[in-house]
């Protein structure tokens, strides 16, 4: 919560596929929640993710523009109920910190997705095989 005394909650649900067309509505639902959020409140962009039946890197750029236009409000977002293949999604762009899930509901958090990865050993750094470097005579010295 931070410097603001109480999160006030706005629920946009989305799906089941969201694109750049559907940005603008979004954003305006953004304005109307800002526009009643009380004053020294967080206005808390709850977005149920659950009905995303399309998760691509389209669907995280209409995220990540409404997460913008959120705190442009004087807000955040949050993800909530994201699926596993949203999640994962998030993980391998690097975007999981930038639009992060609720933390309660069923937000699931990976919980460290390369801890998970039972069985594999890092790899070994080996000398190239085969390699030889060769000196040229005009090469000079050093």
């Amino acid at each position: 919560m931070g410097a603001h005394g109480r999160e006030s909650y706005t629920v946009l649900v989305l799906g089941p596929v969201v694109g750049a067309g559907d940005l603008a509505g979004l954003c305006a639902l953004v304005d109307e929640a800002a526009r009643g959020t009380p004053d020294g409140d967080l206005l808390v962009v709850l977005c149920d993710v659950s009905a995303l039946t399309r998760t691509d890197l389209a669907t995280l750029d209409v995220l990540g523009r409404l997460r913008l236009h959120a705190v442009r409000a004087g807000g955040t977002l949050r993800l909530w109920r994201a699926g596993p293949r949203l999640r994962l999604l998030l993980e391998l762009t690097g975007l999981r910190a930038v639009l992060p899930s609720h933390p309660d509901g069923s937000a699931d958090e990976l919980g460290g997705l390369v801890a998970q990865q039972h069985g594999r050993q890092p790899e070994q750094r080996e000398q190239p095989l085969g390699v030889e470097e060769v000196v040229d005579p005009g090469d000079p010295p050093g």
